[in-house]
């Protein structure tokens, strides 16, 4: 039996169902647009999150200081409609607002903080009001975040707190794009999170061509990172993604439009609760079926998965510490290069290539390396000198 039951009828939170009430005050055009509430399925309670010591003690420090500490109450930011934030707390799901403070906040500082899925937020609803009002976003655990900004030094956060990155290719449609499999693994890796890649139509190729695909994956991630192959059409795999997320936790699905991410989700919860859309056929493509940031609660005994639209890019600005933790057999060996600055491949006395040619280092993982290294030096060189990585 399941944790909770979602339907169209209602969200649960807290253990307890609610209706959406009246909208009113300055946010009530705009949430007008947005979908009722009550025709939300698959809303994660506010029990199905965890809050660190950080996050409560900041948010003590915060309602200590507040003229209405009796208005204020923890939630977490569950969906984002073109960056309306949707909220749940232990009572209660509604809309909320940014408080007029958000606006002047300096960016340049790093105090320029909007709400992200799955931030914890310090919330305030006043007696009578339908909406609420986000004051302060609370301290982050994780934060996955992609360069945005050219020479701005602007990231997007696409998730906060959150524990494992689902690294979403399809198979059946030429060889699995490692490349992009290996800046997601930096990318995760470079917030704290655990990367797990998740391989999906498999009904769409043949055993042979799996066994390939699957050993060329495996010689990119290395030990360490759980390969999942999936098929939503044949209910394969979706229990090894199911224990990839267990209750208490929050992964977020990361992959481009056309890799079954939506149709993952679907599966995972039983019913057609995010939109699909189709692939062209002549490069496996598919448009933007995901136009919401949102998080849904996988039923049973698992966590939380946020979803966002699919992501054409995802460039590397400044994440050496991902790639760090990404390849460390590759950081180790290149301790022992004769050169400081050896690039690995062609100065002689480079004690990395000579791991390779012995065996202990993978030539697939180098060469992923040396692109993603390069990718970022490259950027580096581009950015504005006052933009500091």
């Amino acid at each position: 039996m399941g944790k909770r039951t979602r339907g169209h009828g209602g969200a649960k939170t807290g253990g307890r169902r609610h209706r959406a009430a009246r909208t009113s005050g300055a946010g009530a055009a705009s949430a007008a647009a947005l979908p009722a509430i009550e025709a939300l399925s698959d809303v994660p309670a506010f029990t199905d999150f965890r809050l660190d010591d950080a996050q409560l003690e900041a948010f003590e420090a915060y309602r200590t200081s507040s003229e209405t500490p009796d208005e204020l109450q923890i939630g977490c930011v569950v969906r984002l409609d073109r960056g309306f934030p949707l909220v749940v707390t232990a009572d209660a799901l509604f809309r909320a607002e940014h408080a007029v403070g958000f606006a002047k906040q300096n960016k340049e500082k790093g105090d320029g903080v909007l709400p992200a899925v799955g931030d914890r937020v310090a919330v305030r609803r006043a007696p009578g009001h339908d909406m609420g009002v986000i004051e302060c976003v609370l301290p982050r655990r994780t934060a996955f975040e992609r360069w945005r900004g050219k020479n701005r030094g602007e990231r997007q956060v696409l998730c906060a707190n959150v524990d494992t990155i689902l690294i979403v290719q399809a198979l059946g449609a030429g060889e699995v794009l490692l490349g992009r499999i290996a800046r997601s693994l930096v990318l995760a890796r470079d917030c704290g999170a655990s990367p797990v890649v998740v391989l999906t139509k498999a009904d769409r190729c043949d055993a042979e061509e799996l066994a390939r695909e699957r050993d060329r994956v495996e010689r990119l991630v290395g030990e360490g990172v759980p390969i999942i192959v999936t098929s939503s059409a044949e209910g394969i795999g979706l229990d090894g993604v199911r224990a990839a997320v267990p209750a208490g936790t929050c992964a977020m699905i990361l992959g481009e439009s056309g890799a079954g991410k939506s149709t993952l989700l679907n599966a995972l919860l039983g019913h057609d609760a995010l939109a699909t859309g189709a692939v062209r056929e002549r490069d496996d493509a598919g448009r933007h079926t995901t136009v919401a940031r949102v998080m849904v609660a996988l039923p049973g005994d698992a966590g939380v998965i946020a979803d966002a639209p699919g992501l054409r890019s995802l460039p590397l600005v400044g994440h050496e510490r991902g790639l760090a933790r990404s390849f460390p057999e590759i950081v180790r060996a290149a301790h022992g290069c004769y050169f400081s600055d050896c690039t690995h491949t062609h100065e002689p006395g480079c004690a990395v290539r000579e791991a390779v040619q012995e065996g202990e280092i993978d030539q697939v993982r180098l060469d992923a390396f040396l692109a993603l290294a390069e990718e970022m030096r490259v950027s580096a060189q581009s950015l504005d000198p006052d933009v500091h990585l």
